[in-house]
C-alpha cells in the first residue's frame, strides 16, 4: 500500500504552467527575493476605465449587505431605546 509507486496523472491540456505563484512563506521551496526583481507590465495594469469597473461591481455585491447590517443595527437599538423607556409595558 505505502510502498507503491504511483503513476502520474496526465492530463492533455496540461502543459505545465504555473497559474498562480507557489511562493509562499512557510514551504520549503520558498524564496524571499525571487518576487522583488518581477516588474508589473504596463499591460497587466488595469485602465481607469476598468478599475472605476472593479469598484462599480464591488459596490453593488456589498451594498446589500452593509445596508442589511445597518438596518439590524438600526432596528435594534431602536428596540433597546423603546425598552429602556418603557413604551412596551402597558
Amino acid at each position: 500500500m505505502f510502498g507503491k509507486n504511483k503513476k502520474k496523472k496526465h492530463y492533455d491540456d496540461d502543459d505545465g504552467r504555473t497559474i498562480v505563484n507557489m511562493n509562499v512563506d512557510g514551504m520549503p521551496w520558498y524564496q524571499p527575493h525571487a518576487d522583488k526583481n518581477k516588474k508589473v507590465s504596463e499591460e497587466d495594469k488595469p485602465t481607469r476605465k476598468e478599475t472605476w469597473a472593479m469598484v462599480k461591481a464591488w459596490f453593488a455585491a456589498y451594498a446589500p449587505r452593509i445596508l442589511a447590517v445597518l438596518i439590524g443595527f438600526g432596528l435594534t437599538i431602536g428596540i433597546i431605546v423603546c425598552w429602556l423607556n418603557g413604551w412596551f409595558v402597558n
